[in-house]
């Protein structure tokens, strides 16, 4: 990656510009994200050309306190081999699956799920669920937004994918507290009766592949909903981790609280034990750029190390 600044794309005030050139300079010398892939667990995330540079803050603090993972990349359709020659450079040992390798793939064993199928067809967000799980190469999946930071050791995550899967919750997430999450209001008055997981985002999740992902029961799940809303263009991904999560009973799933709650800093509490930030970078945002200018400390301090001390959870 050339240390020009086609990755921070310019039009603001100068001292905007100065503050996301500096921070892309400190990206961009920030040593490479390094992986041992030891705990049979893979980070997986849907990443697009223009948050490239997102999803590498994203990864070298990820190695940073959880470098046992594996990191895997999913393709939007939007990646270019320069794209990807960065992603490498910096996360070498990074497993990135093209769009088309993933379509080649994933039809043949979306043949007896029609609806699932025609959903991944058209919504892209949707490869977040089926493409996490159905290319996963491991027995833990972890789900992560390109706009996730790590600022500490996720010492309850750790012990999480080290436990047998019969002694481990099946599902642990996200809180998303404070607004109702979007993709979630569907259910109890289109689904009225089948259980779910309120207030939880899907951008960042953990679950045991074997026991959480059914297509069966989406797609059935898909079929009862009308197609207004299986083809929504955004929150049919979050519904449907809602759903699955519901399917593993509330003995099987946990939140992860507030060291892990998504939203931006300043939306947040103040707490000595945060692990995670999920920024929110589409939220009234229209581009890396502005997220380079307006979470420029929180970003820095992810290259940094973080600055908290690792959850007791």
């Amino acid at each position: 990656m050339s240390q020009h600044h086609d990755l921070t794309p310019t039009g603001g005030p100068a001292s905007d510009d100065l503050a996301a050139a500096a921070l892309t300079r400190q990206l961009l010398t920030a040593p490479a994200a390094s992986f041992t892939g030891g705990s049979d667990t893979e980070v997986h995330t849907l990443v697009s050309s223009d948050h490239v540079p997102l999803y590498l803050f994203a990864a070298k603090s990820l190695a940073r306190h959880w470098p046992e993972v594996s990191p895997v990349v999913h393709d939007d359709g939007t990646l270019t081999a320069r794209d990807r020659s960065r992603l490498l450079r910096h996360v070498p040992g990074l497993r990135v699956i093209g769009r088309r390798e993933a379509d080649e793939r994933i039809e043949p064993l979306l043949a007896g799920y029609p609806q699932l199928a025609a959903v991944r067809r058209g919504n892209v967000r949707i490869l977040q669920l089926v493409d996490y799980f159905l290319l996963s190469r491991s027995r833990s999946v972890v789900s992560m937004d390109s706009d996730v930071v790590f600022l500490a050791r996720p010492d309850r995550l750790v012990r999480w994918a080290g436990t047998p899967s019969a002694e481990r919750a099946t599902f642990l997430y996200s809180p998303e507290e404070g607004w109702e999450p979007q993709g979630v209001h569907w259910i109890a008055d289109r689904l009225p009766g089948v259980p779910y997981v309120p207030y939880m985002c899907c951008g960042f999740a953990c679950a045991d592949v074997a026991g959480f992902f059914d297509p069966a029961y989406l797609e059935e799940m898909l079929t009862r909903l009308p197609p207004e809303i299986r083809f929504a263009p955004r929150y049919v991904t979050q519904m449907s981790y809602s759903l699955l999560g519901g399917r593993a009973g509330e003995k099987r799933v946990a939140g992860l609280g507030e060291p892990y709650r998504s939203g931006r800093l300043e939306w947040l509490p103040r707490i000595d034990d945060r692990v995670i930030c999920h920024y929110f970078a589409s939220h009234e945002r229209a581009t890396t750029y502005d997220n380079l200018v307006e979470e420029r400390d929180l970003l820095s301090r992810a290259l940094d190390g973080g600055g908290t001390r690792a959850d007791a959870g």
